[in-house]
């Protein structure tokens, strides 16, 4: 952290002192003047500020204005509805003080550069489905990543995060899912470099796989106040130039530039506190122990406490201890609040010939939990520079090195494996100091004290363009960049966990080092023709290279556990020795795009890519990804052009193929790997077998999708938009199918089936008021997508669906757990369903009676009894088994939306995000283990106990104490998921400011996930478990609670 500091202070004292020398040199001067439009009439609320130091104010309600500039700038005036229109104002011009400026109408409201794939273009001219994102450095500033930018923001993109746990997982979806593997997270390209994807991250630490759900954000690295702009691109007319990755989405990363004039010094500072967003209501240590007791009595033993007077006594061998037992709410104790610091020092600035910008960031992040922590810095330099006339250069590098410490989160194991779980369910006493419970629970203590998860990362991007133009039309341009990503992970399990304590201690480690390379080459045209034609055009040659290695290594047994995950040496048992996986790929593309525009009326778009990727044999090696799109802008015909009304309307369609080779090299060939075992003496022996079955026939996922959209505008600019509906299908999908244990696997990689994703994206932004010192905007967007698998490509079987049979071929996700609660499947893959429809079974309350037990199926041949669970007997043959599991569920929303506001008085702003979703399914596994009143030293919901069925209870909810351990996966546990929730919430003032070397200064106040509305009885609604996994979904198992924080932030410019 010394460092960080050092390097800090150095760069703020070296632009500082670059600014002072400047500012010796400049002087003030007013200019005032009035702004109006094209009919004369002056227009409020315009926005006018300095091109160089961005200083601004706006019009009042006569349109009239009055800013303090510097010597010879540029004031830059824009409003919505409006043409931006940029002029260059000179201290000794007279006219300055009675300036007069006519704003035209943008009729076709998106006068602006929009990045696409492989280059830009007029926003008028877009054919395809894209989002842009260019907001407020008063709202980026105060998000730690990139995801949060995203979420709620942009029509049919649904973003999960958790902001409890700093550097936790996150999933990005486009459009719903595209595939069964898992892989379904958009492709990422910053600065025109392909990065690592959301979800990449280091192998499971440990052989068992348990570790699989702690994965940690992949975008982690991006510092959000860089950000220029972001662009989706999601149909298949923006995506298809990226061929075979572009199947997801295509999420596009400008990072800022720096512009002509004296630099420009930046400097922001900000504090956040987080607090657990919500708790699980358990029993309390008093009525934990009276349940204790009951259930005790039930089993024939003896009562553990003693209560009297708010006291609880341990009885041990018959007789009361006389020294009461410590009462803990563990919850309480364990989730404290997390103070973090967030600082950024930039600066920019240039000549007519060389522009710069340059930052470095540094962030001391704390979660809910005392041992969850990130600290990072990270630098970026960019600079572009015009070395003649014809030749320009892009140069860009950035930074980042992170280490961080994680609280357990999402293992797979059971209760005794999970922080999470433990804090709810570990016995809310102190007895006996114990680490772990009689049914080898593990205390939430030891997962504070004596376990770590360490991880230490480095990350570098850099890339230089350079573009040279034969004349107005004609342009080459080459760009080499590429990325480095080095991970190390260390997880400890010490001796006070249910883990380390079968081991003497238990470490596992895991490394990944990633190095990418692009290498662009294209030729470029524009040209306009007769003033009525214009062409724009891009061909090229790309290739691209990724090297990755994975590291693992395993050990138990440590004579010494202080050092914890830092001393892997001293394990005596190796488990796991070390071992590396590197693979290589490398892809081979050409690509072109053509759009032509007649009259800025009609625009039609083609495209096409061919990708060669080494993960195939020569026969599928090569892919070709074709798109076709056409605009009409009816705004430009003569019957609307002279609306005062329609200010813009344009309606669009697309058609293309784009492609997924989400599959990890050498699948078409043999693959062999280390087999570990032991001999006779307990010696480990390394041999080596096959890992898989080659398929030599493997090629491309291809999604075929087919969009049609609207984009309007009414009444200058005060309310615009778009729809969009859109229909696509994904065939030969890559997929595991289950074959025959005689083969020696349970699995084979192979192209069968398809599925479907339909629905409607609608975005609506409005200027709701704006008039002298007030500016009201409101806005939203709602996304409608049904996802279904259409075919599997394997035999039909007999299931039953709503008490009906039927023929239908399905497989089922992978297992929840490898404990004992949900030791099996929560989804299923069926023809003609949703994808990942939950599959089990269906009850119907609680028996009351003996009698009503009698009447009812038997389960498993066994006959129920009162106080049990009544199952639904699906296929009536009168007994309860695996044949009467069904769908009861489904894990995709019906819709997402995002709304937002934000309100501007004079020199204060206020701003709130509500996101949210509805329609959904929730399984929530934890459930099994916090509503089963069945083991003693093990606490519960209160409705477990409270509402257990007991005799003479005829409305009971809960079955009965003592009942047997209820693992199976039943409907008792699907839950609505919809919910609601303020995400933010920014109330930001500008301090007024006297002429000076401060040109802004912003002081702001911030929440995030200040409350959210819904019925889900879990820690959050938004799920970020099993996200590298495909089979499983909407499944809430050991989730990690999220946070609520709020922040008080300082930004400057100088």
């Amino acid at each position: 952290m010394k460092q960080y500091k050092f390097i800090l202070s150095t760069l703020f004292l070296f632009l500082y002192t670059i600014n002072f020398s400047f500012a010796q040199n400049q002087e003030n001067y007013t200019v005032e003047g009035i702004v109006k439009d094209e009919n004369g009439i002056s227009l409020p609320g315009v926005n006018i500020y300095d091109r160089e130091t961005r200083k601004g104010v706006k019009t009042d309600f006569n349109g009239k204005f009055k800013i303090q500039l510097e010597r010879g700038t540029t004031l830059v005036f824009s409003f919505i509805g409006m043409k931006t229109q940029r002029i260059e104002v000179d201290a000794f011009d007279t006219s300055l003080h009675n300036l007069e400026v006519t704003l035209k109408e943008d009729l076709e409201l998106l006068d602006e550069i929009v990045v696409v794939g492989y280059g830009s273009q007029n926003a008028s001219d877009l054919t395809g489905a894209v989002s842009q994102l260019k907001e407020s450095d008063d709202v980026v500033r105060q998000y730690q990543s990139v995801d949060g930018l995203l979420q709620g923001r942009m029509a049919g993109v649904q973003v999960t995060s958790n902001i409890g746990q700093p550097g936790g997982g996150i999933s990005v979806k486009i459009r719903g899912v595209n595939s069964l593997r898992g892989n379904n997270e958009p492709l990422y390209i910053v600065d025109g470099i392909v990065i690592s994807s959301a979800g990449e991250d280091t192998n499971s630490a440990f052989s068992d796989g348990n570790e699989d759900q702690g994965v940690h954000n992949g975008l982690a690295g991006i510092n959000p106040r860089d950000i220029e702009s972001i662009e989706v691109l999601k149909d298949a007319s923006a995506t298809a130039i990226y061929g075979s990755r572009g199947a997801n989405g295509v999420v596009l990363i400008t990072t800022k530039k720096g512009s002509k004039g004296a630099a420009k010094i930046n400097a922001f500072v900000s504090t956040e506190v987080a607090t657990i967003s919500k708790k699980i209501d358990v029993l309390d240590a008093p009525a934990y122990a009276q349940m204790t007791n009951e259930v005790a009595i039930l089993k024939g033993l003896q009562p553990k406490f003693h209560l009297e007077g708010g006291n609880i006594y341990p009885i041990e061998n018959g007789n009361i201890n006389p020294s009461p037992l410590t009462q803990v709410n563990w919850q309480d104790e364990i989730y404290q609040p997390g103070v973090s610091t967030m600082a950024q020092l930039s600066a920019s600035g240039g000549s007519d010939k060389t522009k710069y910008y340059i930052s470095g960031g540094f962030n001391d992040l704390n979660g809910i939990v005392e041992n969850s922590n990130m600290k990072s810095g990270d630098l970026r330099m960019n600079l572009q520079s015009n070395l003649t006339d014809k030749l320009k250069v892009d140069a860009r590098m950035s930074a980042f090195y992170s280490q961080g410490q994680f609280a357990q989160s999402g293992s797979k194991g059971g209760s005794s494996r999970s922080f999470t779980k433990s804090v709810v369910n570990f016995q809310p006493i102190y007895e006996n100091d114990a680490s772990i419970s009689d049914i080898g629970l593990s205390s939430p203590l030891s997962f504070i004290q004596d376990y770590e998860d360490l991880t230490n990362e480095l990350k570098i991007l850099a890339s230089l363009n350079a573009t040279y133009s034969f004349n107005k039309y004609f342009k080459y341009q080459v760009r080499a960049g590429t990325s480095y990503r080095s991970k190390d992970r260390s997880i400890w399990y010490g001796k006070d966990t249910q883990k380390g304590s079968q081991t003497n201690g238990a470490l596992g480690i895991s490394g990944l080092n990633r190095y990418s390379y692009t290498i662009d080459n294209l030729l470029m045209f524009n040209k306009k023709f007769n003033k009525k034609h214009r062409v724009d055009a891009v061909v090229g040659f790309v290739v691209d290279g990724i090297t990755s290695t994975q590291s693992n290594s395993e050990s138990e047994n440590f004579p010494v556990h202080s050092l914890k995950a830092r001393a892997p040496h001293l394990g005596q048992t190796i488990v796991r020795p070390y071992t590396e996986l590197t693979s290589t790929e490398q892809l081979l593309s050409g690509l072109g795009r053509v759009t032509y525009t007649y009259d800025n009326r009609y625009t039609v778009t083609a495209t096409m890519r061919a990708d060669g990727s080494s993960k195939f044999k020569e026969k599928n090696q090569f892919g070709y990804f074709p798109s076709a799109a056409a605009a009409w802008h009816i705004s430009e015909e003569t019957f609307l052009k002279a609306s005062d009304i329609v200010s813009n309307l344009k309606l669009r369609g697309s058609w293309g193929l784009t492609g997924n080779q989400g599959i990890t090299p050498y699948q078409t060939f043999n693959n062999y790997g280390i087999v570990y075992y032991t001999d006779y003496n307990n010696n480990i022996l390394i041999g080596a077998g096959p890992n898989n079955i080659a398929n030599p026939h493997l090629k491309w996922e291809t999604t075929q999708q087919t969009n049609v959209g609207l984009d309007f505008g009414f009444l200058g600019g005060k309310i615009y938009g778009s729809i969009d509906a859109y229909y696509k299908t994904t065939d030969d999908l890559l997929q595991q199918i289950q074959i025959p244990p005689s083969t020696g696997f349970t699995a084979y990689l192979t192209n069968r089936g398809s599925i479907e994703n339909k629905g409607i994206d609608l975005m609506l932004e409005t200027v709701a008021y704006a008039k002298k010192d007030w500016t009201i905007t409101v806005g939203g967007n709602i996304s409608f997508v049904r996802t279904k698998v259409l075919d599997l490509g394997i035999p039909e079987a007999p299931v039953y669906i709503n008490g009906q049979e039927q023929m239908a071929s399905y497989y089922l996700g992978n297992n929840i757990s490898s404990g004992t609660y949900f030791k099996q499947p929560a989804n299923i893959f069926m023809k003609g369903q949703a994808v990942g429809a939950f599959w089990g079974y269906k009850t119907n309350g609680i028996y009351q009676s003996d009698e009503a037990a009698a009447n009812g199926p038997t389960v498993n041949g066994n006959t129920p009894q009162a106080g049990d669970i009544a199952f639904v007997d699906q296929n009536g043959d009168g007994n309860i088994d695996t044949n009467d599991m069904t769908i009861i569920g489904n894990p995709n929303p019906t819709f997402t939306f995002g709304f937002n506001t934000k309100i501007t008085y004079k020199n204060l702003t206020v701003s709130a995000l509500f996101t949210g979703a509805y329609g959904n399914d929730i399984v929530n596994g934890n459930l099994l283990i916090e509503t089963d009143a069945y083991q003693t030293n093990k606490n519960v919901r209160p409705e477990a106990y409270y509402n257990a069925w007991r005799p003479g209870d005829t409305n009971a909810t809960s079955p009965r104490l003592g009942h047997n351990d209820p693992t199976v996966f039943t409907d008792r546990i699907v839950e609505d998921g919809s919910y609601v929730r303020l995400s933010n919430l920014t109330i930001g003032y500008d301090v007024p400011l006297k002429s000076g070397s401060i040109e802004r200064m912003n002081i702001f106040f911030a929440g995030r996930n200040l409350f959210t509305l819904t019925n889900y009885s879990g820690y959050d609604p938004e799920l970020t478990t099993f996200m590298g996994d495909g089979s499983i979904m909407g499944v809430d198992w050991n989730s990690f609670p999220n946070a609520r924080s709020f922040s008080l932030g300082l930004n400057v410019t100088f």
